[in-house]
């Protein structure tokens, strides 16, 4: 066997493995891309870079949860204490919605208590409270 055939096997190969990977790599994209279009919001409004959905409703009509940004929501990130007051949150009520669709309870600190709270559930704040998100990103409504 000659080079030329040795080099033309080698190349082969090569070729065969770069297929396999770019229909590995696209079938796992696609897949991703599919996941995206699905969780998407039908009704979005854009401003300043930041994207808000015209639908409110916190749960649909099969009882799952429905992840919601709306324009005078506040987010809690985790482990992130935020004052209630002057210059922070406003006190009074607020519904707290879970940002992961399979987390519908979530760990809130209020003035140093830590308490479970469920996705849709309302939280009330009074002036000079303490709140931070524990396990995972909280949005108070």
């Amino acid at each position: 066997m000659g080079t030329f055939e040795i080099v033309s096997i080698i190349l082969g190969v090569v070729l065969v493995l770069v297929l396999v990977m770019f229909a590995f790599i696209n079938r796992k994209y696609t897949k991703l891309l599919k996941g995206m279009k699905e969780r998407e919001v039908d009704a979005v409004n854009v401003k300043k870079g930041v994207r808000y959905t015209i639908d409110q409703t916190v749960v649909d009509e099969e009882g799952n949860m429905n992840v919601s940004f709306g324009q005078n929501d506040i987010v809690l990130k985790p482990r992130k204490t935020v004052k209630v007051g002057k210059g922070g949150i406003k006190p009074g009520k607020y519904t707290v919605l879970g940002t992961h669709a399979d987390e519908d309870k979530f760990n809130i600190r209020v003035s140093g208590y830590v308490k479970e709270y469920k996705h849709n559930e309302e939280i009330v704040l009074a002036d000079g409270d303490e709140i931070t998100a524990v396990s995972t990103t909280v949005i108070l409504r």
